[in-house]
């Protein structure tokens, strides 16, 4: 049996619904879950006779197998739920259909992967082939990743992304440290990863202005119904003059000049700080660099890790901050032995 987007969609729901042992869902239930979820796609939703195709594919070898408890009732229909309380398609190998729809959706985004707005591809495709178990046989640990898979905040990633695809207002509850919790008002508009960590930049209703928001720190996300404010930035752009994501308001892009040891020096040239590094021809050693940002927090925390393997030459400004944060740092290790 073919399957296609929305026929992903409905499995998913079901799926859930299935691994639900606090409630027993008959077919009205099920159609019921699976409409409302279609409906709000913008999708139409489907007859009995799809639900019953669809819970015939899940247990046929071709699907998943799975296995249902047929003692469960709810009144006099019959109900469903999974055998195993521990079952779920999420964690289930992928079956036949899966694997040759991945495969034909590898191939596809291949294309495309030496293309510069699609360089991220070149990490995607070989993680994607490696945890669904593409790979040959023994060919499993060519290649491993850095990630916090405990990290707060991912499970609204999501929730998030589907906001601002339906340019949905929302109501956040956010937990600063060491501070109570609030609720503010936003028109989300991007996603950004930076250093591990997952940052919600939107519309602030109460400021007017652009805010950003770390996920860990969200603990609640309701959708509302009120307007949208529409953004007019380009969000591929707009991380192009500054290391991070932080971008101060009234900051202006600085050209900093910066030394590098030898012994640093190459690690610099084959790892770029930003996309405006250049030789800086003025140094005859040509152990300097120069790069073009808006300094921010970001930045001074990745000149920082280089310690004694780097000087800040120009401008003024950007050194004596560099010079205070040594100090203050140094003033860290003034205790007597």
């Amino acid at each position: 049996m073919a399957t296609n987007r929305h026929a992903q969609i409905r499995y998913t729901i079901l799926d859930r619904c299935f691994n639900n042992h606090n409630r027993l869902f008959d077919y009205d239930d099920l159609l019921n879950e699976v409409n409302y979820v279609l409906f709000e796609l913008g999708t139409e939703g489907i007859k009995l006779r799809q639900l019953q195709y669809d819970i015939e594919h899940m247990k046929s070898d071709a699907g998943w197998a799975i296995e249902f408890d047929e003692t469960l009732k709810k009144g006099r229909k019959k109900a469903f739920q999974y055998q195993d309380k521990n079952f779920s398609i999420a964690n289930h190998p992928l079956n036949v259909n899966d694997v040759e729809q991945l495969e034909t959706t590898i191939a596809i985004l291949s294309r495309y992967k030496h293309r510069a707005e699609f360089s991220w591809l070149e990490e995607l495709i070989p993680r994607m082939e490696q945890a669904f178990q593409l790979v040959e046989s023994g060919d499993n640990g060519i290649i491993s990743y850095q990630e916090n898979l405990d990290l707060k905040g991912r499970e609204h990633i999501g929730t998030l992304f589907n906001m601002i695809l339906k340019r949905k207002q929302v109501k956040i509850t956010y937990e600063p440290y060491g501070k109570p919790e609030f609720d503010v008002v936003v028109c989300p508009y991007h996603i950004k990863q930076y250093n591990n960590r997952w940052f919600l930049f939107c519309f602030n209703e109460e400021y007017k202005s652009i805010s950003n928001y770390p996920l860990d720190r969200i603990t609640g996300i309701e959708e509302l119904n009120a307007s949208f404010e529409s953004s007019t930035i380009n969000w591929l752009d707009y991380f192009d003059d500054i290391i991070g994501v932080t971008k101060p308001e009234e900051g202006k892009v600085e050209k900093i000049v910066l030394r590098f040891s030898e012994q640093r020096i190459n690690y610099v040239l084959t790892k770029p700080l930003h996309g405006t590094q250049k030789i800086y021809k003025e140094d005859q050693s040509n152990c300097s660099m120069t790069i073009e940002v808006i300094p921010n927090q970001e930045l001074y925390q990745q000149l920082l890790a280089f310690g004694p393997d780097l000087e800040i030459l120009e401008p003024a400004k950007v050194r004596l901050k560099m010079i205070d944060l040594i100090k203050e740092t140094s003033n860290n290790y003034n205790y007597a032995e």
